[in-house]
């Protein structure tokens, strides 16, 4: 009987290790890919550039946009129109402060 037992808790042991180390290695570090939608302040002074019928913002290294129930999207690749607009005349962005324009 004592040997069912070890051999039962050896298989337990060995099952948890397995878990904790799955469980572990699934569990990274945030992709530098990542894109986060830009701040309403960010919106609010930039001026968008119009690409396929609706505003696109360039930041964070990528262009965003919102659909029609207005979540935030990203292109995956700059698109050729948005790299050549961006690439000879970058983005306005405007400051309410006194001075005017940033």
């Amino acid at each position: 009987m004592n040997r069912k037992i070890a051999i039962l808790s050896k298989g337990f042991v060995i099952v948890s290790a397995v878990g904790a180390f799955a469980a572990v290695s699934l569990i990274g570090a945030p992709a530098g890919a990542q894109w986060a939608p830009p701040p309403p302040e960010f919106v609010a002074t930039t001026e968008p550039v119009y690409y396929e019928g609706h505003p696109a913002y360039w930041y964070g290294g990528h262009w965003l946009w919102r659909d029609e129930h207005g979540a935030w999207n990203h292109y995956d690749h700059e698109p050729a129109a948005l790299a050549d607009r961006r690439a000879h005349a970058p983005p306005v962005r405007r400051s309410y402060e006194r001075g005017g324009r940033r």
